[in-house]
């Protein structure tokens, strides 16, 4: 009988350094940079050939503001809470907000994947004396929270230029990673506010929209018509664009200008 892995724990993924046993032609890099007591920003850089799977243990004491930036293959995690491992999707160009004190759980990735992650102590992000609205209030309380599907294209402007950042030889100072990360959390709690307008989404439409939008960013040399976009997605050319407003917060034609940008 094979043995069982034991979990990771988080603190030790985002070390600086850490470069984990993931077999021969598999990478992975990890970039740490404290920012402030109880304020981390984390960009993780992976390409796994075959299938990875990671088992988690979230000792990080902190909530996670995730944005995946670059996504070319698969990837997903799942946690238990408390009931029932819950399988979420990771898909490119969205965000998570995270937090569970010493849960544990599964990351899997096939692919390349490049993310970016503030991590926030919740003591310093209640002293910031921002808006946190009931629903998220609750799933931070209940310690088990995964909210998933947040979206706009200034979430992903930052999350791009955060990851650019730390690129350079010459980092930027720590008070510019400081306001930037901020600003990606207040995007995200700016997009909770807004959940009013994407709730009104069935889920088939939600289906009906991401495979429109990964029709539409197929071929960035050409973006497809309209109405070819919209037979494509079996929605009506209004009701297309409306629902990219609400879901991807932007026009159709936006969302392709920035991928391209991108």
């Amino acid at each position: 009988m094979a043995a069982v892995q034991a979990p990771t724990p988080v603190s030790q993924i985002i070390a600086n350094g850490y470069r984990g046993e993931f077999g021969p032609g598999n990478q992975c890099r990890v970039t740490r940079v404290t920012l402030h007591g109880g304020l981390d920003l984390v960009r993780w850089q992976s390409t796994f050939a075959q299938p990875v799977e990671l088992p988690l243990q979230d000792d990080s004491e902190r909530i996670h503001f995730s944005f995946t930036h670059r996504l070319k293959g698969k990837a997903h995690c799942s946690f238990h809470d408390g009931r029932r491992h819950t399988r979420h999707a990771i898909n490119e160009g969205a965000g998570s907000i995270s937090f569970g004190r010493s849960r544990e759980g599964l990351y899997h990735q096939q692919g390349e994947i490049d993310n970016i992650t503030v991590m926030i102590n919740p003591q310093l992000l209640a002293q910031w004396d921002v808006e946190i609205d009931p629903t998220l209030g609750s799933a931070l309380a209940c310690e088990h929270c995964f909210l998933d599907g947040y979206r706009s294209g200034e979430m992903s402007a930052t999350a791009h230029l955060l990851c650019n950042a730390m690129d350079l030889s010459q980092p930027r100072s720590s008070l510019w990673l400081y306001g930037q990360s901020v600003t990606l959390v207040s995007l995200f709690l700016q997009a909770r506010r807004n959940l009013a307008c994407t709730c009104r989404l069935s889920p088939l439409d939600r289906q009906r929209l991401l495979r429109a939008r990964e029709y539409l960013l197929a071929d960035l040399g050409k973006a497809p018509s309209l109405p070819e976009l919209a037979r494509e997605a079996g929605m009506s050319q209004p009701k297309l664009t409306r629902g990219f407003r609400q879901l991807f917060a932007n026009s159709v034609y936006g969302v392709f200008q920035h991928a391209r940008m991108t």
